[in-house]
């Protein structure tokens, strides 16, 4: 015996006709009774009237509807394809503070006052990212004023230090011996870090291939970050040149017995594998404390050589050129240390030295 089929009732909403005048309808589904299928088209059609709202009010005034987490998903979702991996990293891990306290609120909801006080309990590092958040939402027209605007100017940190004067240079050379047979490698990594101005992850990707002994030329081609290789910091390949100290201290690494031989590698961890900053961090714990000294390892390498390329009468240009850093970058550095001043003072010396202008006296001005 053949059952009758139950009866169900389509439920469907109206949306309009399209160009040419043919009705459009959106799909609710299939309902047993009537009363299930019109409760279900009305809640779907009330749904539908608040997405049209919010679109308008997206077009009209977007600051009062997008969220700060939707802006920052977009605004990281375009830094992973502009940005280097490092400084895509960087730019997510501080607004994470952001987030958590700002990122359920609407684009223009924010205060100068809450930005002042936000500004003033979160480290300054986490500061200017934001401060660039605001701004190119404001170029977007998305918001009219950055709340955060003048709050990420840069204070002194521990990179603008002064560097180790010559004295305790040489004791942290001297205390590589701390490391044993690896000491005269780690002395090599030293010199040739300070005299060339090469940064600790272009260290650690350097390879032989990469220098030119017999033209005293490095090029930088690469760097190891977070265990992958990519470009210099600069985000540009640079050829750099090879002073005589640094050559030398490459050469003496190359006699070394327990150094292993020609390998791809210049710089190698005492199993003879590639260093990392884990590794270097290490080792160099080691050598602070036999030295009694506290530079971390970039204060004491490459900001050394720029104090010493300075004291050695480099320009800044040629000096920016060798350390892969812009004339002003230079400049702000020396200023930190008062070299400006008293090479400005050595300048004069000279100019005078051989070109003595004897003052008149006033009675023969009278």
């Amino acid at each position: 015996m053949a059952t009758s089929k139950r009866k169900s009732w389509a439920g469907r909403v109206y949306l309009g006709t399209d160009e040419q005048g043919k009705e459009q309808y959106e799909w609710v589904g299939r309902f047993t009774t009537k009363r299930e299928r019109d409760a279900a088209v009305a809640r779907r059609r009330i749904e539908l009237e608040d997405q049209c709202e919010q679109t308008a009010k997206r077009r009209e005034d977007p600051g009062a509807v997008i969220t700060w987490n939707e802006y920052i998903d977009r605004y990281l979702d375009r830094a992973r394809v502009e940005l280097k991996d490092s400084s895509y990293d960087t730019a997510r891990s501080t607004l994470r503070a952001f987030r958590r306290d700002f990122g359920e609120r609407v684009l223009g909801s924010i205060t100068r006052t809450e930005a002042e006080d936000w500004a003033a309990r979160v480290p300054p590092s986490k500061v200017p990212t934001v401060v660039m958040l605001f701004n190119r939402a404001v170029n977007a027209g998305l918001i009219s004023t950055n709340p955060f605007k003048g709050l990420g100017k840069r204070t002194r940190g521990r990179s603008e230090e002064p560097p180790p004067n010559e004295a305790e240079f040489e004791r942290l050379l001297d205390a590589c011996a701390a490391l044993g047979d690896y000491g005269p490698q780690m002395r090599a990594l030293m010199e040739f870090a300070a005299y060339t101005g090469t940064r600790p992850g272009e260290l650690y990707a350097l390879e032989w291939g990469d220098i030119d002994i017999p033209g005293n030329r490095i090029h930088v081609q690469r760097r190891l970050y977070r265990g992958s290789l990519d470009l210099p910091k600069s985000n540009q390949k640079r050829t750099v040149a090879l002073p005589p100290p640094a050559r030398d201290a490459l050469l003496r690494l190359r006699a070394l017995p327990a150094y292993g031989g020609d390998g791809l590698l210049v710089f190698r961890s005492k199993t003879g594998k590639r260093l990392s900053q884990p590794t270097l961090s290490g080792y160099w714990s080691q050598v602070k404390a036999a030295a009694g000294l506290s530079f971390d390892f970039y204060l004491a390498t490459k900001h050394y050589g720029v104090h010493l390329l300075y004291k050695l009468g480099l320009s800044q240009r040629a000096i920016a050129a060798q350390m892969g850093w812009s004339e002003s970058a230079v400049e702000n550095l020396l200023r930190v240390y008062g070299h400006i001043d008293l090479i400005g003072l050595a300048e004069i010396d000279a100019l005078y030295r051989d070109k003595v202008v004897p003052l008149r006296s006033a009675r023969a001005t009278a």
